[in-house]
């Protein structure tokens, strides 16, 4: 952990206490801060280190974290309930990166290293169906998949023609609640298999709750893994697992980098908000020179179109592809920086396209120093101060098609004081139209106001029907 814990405010001002139980792999603070979100339904948010959703991150050790993820998701597969000394290595080896993570990680011969390690863990599952949460666990969802060699889907807030909804779900706390799942084939379940949730963090544990239930409710299941980076459920949350898995006659178990306790307090939401009111008003920022904005349409010749795990992908297609498409995405990138090495570069994701981004930030990481994140609808609390976990917000007009129509979005920890990145490489869902993306209120307007240069990356889409041949070209699709 750095020398300054990034809740150290909020849990100095607003009593909010988190720690580690025993048992777990890692200390939760290293791996979350604290922040105070805009939101009447609940005042903290658990900033992840590793997620790079709210935090820029070196690609590879998100990538990491992900991988070792799976790998104790592969671990409850075989039916292990004790880690094995491989796995511990993996973690003890991860928990030192991260805590060199604000140091000169650039080289990161310890992440390479460590990835090798969790590729050697990697097992194979085709006939596991893996379901990643909208939108900060896309990306996270995965690379557990990719690790467990699974089928995967994501469940999405996006409104997609040609597609229909198979089920339905709510996350009570969020900013957005609804979640729906989209798979371009039926069937995709098989009725008596294993299917994996992925989250970032668990709370409650309610939004699974109404997804295990939903899903069982559509084809019962004989198994269910919850894997989490941090599992942060009171004990009778956790009897509500143990109920429900008794109710429906399933096995429920959960895996976690981290497991721990919260305790916000009495009337943390009165609190949050008083705290909040009571901050002095923010400056007004300098008018600052606006970074010049670059868009590269790549087209069918340069880059497949892209099969969005919404749709639902099989494991053989999805790595080829995304393998594939990260190299020439990359190469695109690298060609129009023309021979200069630039600094302080970010890559960012838009809302639910993550894992895609990531990888293209990572093959750019070879080059220059990158850094990767995405956007989010999550609007949270500000404060540049290195004991809080949100240093900057830059805020701009919604750009994708959503169920629940357009809103406010947000990037956060672009900038802070002293310090801002030199060029910012935007991704937006692939067949984004470029129109959206400029003008009044845009991203590009945003991010150019507090970087030298925008490049914005756009990509072919495939349809929901290609989506569906690439489920068939799985020699081991799930299957009713």
């Amino acid at each position: 952990m750095t020398s300054v814990w990034t809740g150290d405010c909020v849990q100095r001002e607003l009593g909010v206490q988190i720690e580690s139980v025993g048992g777990s792999l890692m200390d939760v603070k290293d791996l979350v801060g604290l922040a105070l979100r805009r939101n009447p339904k609940r005042a903290h948010l658990l900033v992840s280190r590793v997620l790079a959703k709210h935090v820029p991150t070196v690609p590879s050790l998100a990538i990491a974290a992900g991988l070792l993820l799976g790998a104790m998701v592969a671990e409850r597969l075989a039916g292990l309930l004790e880690h094995s000394p491989e796995l511990r290595s993996a973690a003890e080896a991860f928990a030192a990166s991260l805590r060199s993570a604000d140091g000169p990680l650039h080289e990161k011969p310890a992440l390479l290293e460590l990835r090798k390690t969790l590729t050697a863990l990697a097992t194979s599952h085709p006939g596991v169906v893996t379901i990643g949460y909208a939108e900060t666990a896309t990306g996270l969802g995965r690379l557990v998949a990719e690790s467990i060699g699974s089928y995967y889907i994501h469940s999405t807030r996006h409104s997609a023609l040609g597609s229909r909804p198979v089920a339905a779900f709510e996350e009570g706390h969020s900013h957005a609640t609804s979640h729906r799942l989209l798979p371009a084939e039926d069937p995709w379940l098989r009725r008596g298999g294993t299917v994996v949730l992925v989250d970032d963090e668990l709370s409650t544990g309610s939004t699974i709750i109404n997804t295990i239930r939903e899903l069982h409710r559509l084809m019962p299941q004989r198994e269910y893994i919850v894997a989490a980076l941090v599992d942060l459920r009171a004990a009778g949350d956790r009897e509500r697992f143990d109920e429900l898995s008794g109710s429906l006659g399933a096995t429920i178990s959960v895996v976690a980098l981290s497991s721990g306790r919260i305790n916000l307090g009495p009337d943390i939401l009165p609190r949050c908000e008083e705290f909040i009111a009571a901050l002095p008003a923010a400056p007004p920022s300098p008018a600052a020179e606006l970074g010049s904005i670059t868009f590269l349409a790549m087209g069918t010749e340069e880059v497949a179109p892209i099969s969005s795990d919404r749709f639902g992908n099989n494991h053989a297609v999805r790595v080829h592809e995304s393998l594939g498409s990260a190299a020439a995405i990359a190469a695109r990138v690298r060609a129009a920086f023309a021979g200069r090495s630039p600094e302080e570069v970010l890559v960012l994701g838009t809302e639910e396209f993550i894992s895609l981004p990531l990888a293209v930030a990572h093959a750019l990481d070879t080059d220059f120093p990158v850094r990767f994140s995405t956007t989010t609808r999550s609007p949270i609390v500000a404060l540049d101060r290195p004991d809080y976990a949100i240093a900057s917000s830059v805020g701009f007009t919604s750009h994708d098609a959503t169920e629940d129509g357009p809103g406010p979005r947000f990037a956060y920890n672009l900038s802070r004081a002293g310090f801002r990145f030199g060029t910012i490489i935007v991704m937006p869902e692939p067949g984004t139209d470029p129109a959206v993306l400029s003008g009044t209120g845009s991203i590009t307007e945003a991010l150019s106001a507090i970087c030298g240069d925008v490049v914005v990356v756009l990509l072919p889409a495939a349809s929901p029907a290609a989506a569906a041949d690439n489920f068939r070209q799985g020699p081991h699709a799930p299957h009713q």
